[in-house]
């Protein structure tokens, strides 16, 4: 048992964190710059706090084991559950993709509600806490620069900063950390990086619609056929019984933020369903703009250049177009390789052994391989994105969009759970499949 940890940032892969640390040390102690929220409302610390946040079928499965009780809350809450394939029309590669039976349960709501949840189960946990109104200004290592002591945090209103003496810390601060520049600063390098630069962005309002959508489904997803057309939205149900509606362009084909410039680019889209369901509803507040860059991917289990005693996680290792909606599922993922690395190796071993730290970015990177690959497979199929090609990219990409615009509804099952991370993607290359793609190509 370790005495304290440290985790920087109180977002989702911070708190889940936490929960899996408060098994192995004393106290938890979670550093968090942005105020206690007093309701579940989108903070600062959080760029996308006001855009869609999909729960994917994995992640909800390892948070329910950490935290027994997580659904329940969040049905009491107001999330609304849906049944893929049957009350989720998705637009994709240039068809709506087939209706199935037997599919998979996702949930909706919005990202206030979801942290408002898992915060307030983590806190109930006695040995975790959280330093609100708190600034990470930098760490204090032992005199070989090996390790770190402690970290030096500014609450706001005090007259200087303070030392959290720690015995584990865990950077879950986001893009926004500036763990490399730390590196850096001690001369201790930066791991290697792949960068996918893409000038995509979108824009979200929360709406009242004035009737329900057709068919009967809870939500609707309209992506492009890349490279041809860039224009994307996406319409999900969220508490309150209230509608979430996101506007998304690729190569500076950017949504605008006045509701009938919105409206315009919603009726651009090749599919007429959004746009329509917009024509009568009531916008309830601003449209809230995001850009998105680059996706960022480092590769810490080629080289390790941390103290022994600290660890990164979450958007800190890898950051991929959020547009996609994986980053909750493989931070969930990411958490259950920290949590599996700490039993097996004890608080010691992740602390100070580097064949047990080399063993916890090795299988995070397993997950990212899937993650990653499936992001930037979407991004790369346009010729402005920059970033090296994966070997192989013509082949899979066409494997990938024949697998997507497959009217076979066993198909659309399967490809459901790859995207879910509930299957990997090998599963995808059986009989069934295959012989459905071949069979429409034909």
């Amino acid at each position: 048992m370790g005495d304290r940890a440290v985790v920087l940032g109180s977002g989702i892969a911070g708190l889940l964190a936490a929960r899996v640390l408060s098994d192995f040390f004393t106290d938890v102690t979670l550093i968090e710059r942005d105020p206690k929220p007093i309701a579940p409302v989108p903070r600062k610390g959080v760029p996308q706090g006001h855009h869609i946040h999909v729960l994917l079928n994995k992640g909800e499965e390892i948070i329910e084991t950490l935290l027994p009780g997580f659904k329940e809350a969040l049905f009491k809450g107001g999330s609304v559950q849906a049944t893929l394939g049957k009350e989720v029309k998705w637009y994709l590669a240039g068809k709506w993709m087939p209706t199935f039976e037997g599919g998979m349960v996702t949930f909706f709501q919005s990202r206030p509600l979801l942290e408002q949840v898992l915060r307030e189960l983590v806190l109930k946990i006695r040995n975790v806490n959280i330093h609100y109104d708190t600034v990470f200004k930098d760490y204090v290592y032992d005199a070989q620069g090996d390790r770190v002591t402690a970290v030096t945090v500014h609450e706001k209103g005090a007259e200087k900063s303070v030392s959290l003496p720690a015995d584990f810390i865990l950077d879950a601060q986001g893009r926004g950390s500036g763990l490399v520049n730390q590196l850096e600063k001690m001369e201790k390098g930066a791991p290697r990086e792949s960068r996918v630069g893409v000038d995509f962005a979108y824009s979200s309002g929360l709406f009242e619609l004035s009737a329900p959508l057709p068919d009967a489904c809870k939500a609707i997803l309209v992506y492009p056929k890349a490279p041809k057309e860039t224009r994307a939205a996406a319409i999900v149900p969220v508490e309150g019984k209230k509608w979430l509606v996101t506007a998304a362009g690729y190569n500076g084909d950017h949504p605008p933020l006045d509701k009938n410039g919105f409206l315009e680019f919603t009726k651009s889209l090749s599919q007429p369903e959004i746009h329509d369901a917009l024509q009568s509803a009531t916008l309830l507040d601003e449209l809230k703009p995001f850009k998105f860059k680059a996706g960022i991917r480092r590769y810490f289990h080629k080289s390790d250049p941390l103290p022994k005693n600290l660890l990164a996680i979450g958007d800190v290792i890898c950051s991929a177009n959020p547009f996609f909606g994986q980053g909750i599922a493989v931070a969930a993922q990411e958490v259950k390789v920290l949590q599996d690395c700490l039993k097996e190796n004890g608080v010691a071993g992740l602390c100070r052994d580097s064949f047990s730290r080399q063993e916890y970015f090795e299988k995070i990177s397993k997950i990212l391989d899937i993650s990653w690959g499936l992001a930037i497979g979407e991004d790369l199929k346009y010729p402005t994105t920059t970033g090296e090609r994966p070997f192989g990219f013509t082949l899979s990409r066409w494997f990938k969009d024949s697998i997507m615009s497959s009217d076979n509804p066993a198909v659309a099952r399967q490809f459901y759970k790859v995207m879910h991370f509930a299957e990997p993607p090998r599963s995808l290359v059986n009989y069934q499949v295959l012989k459905s793609v071949f069979t429409s190509r034909s």
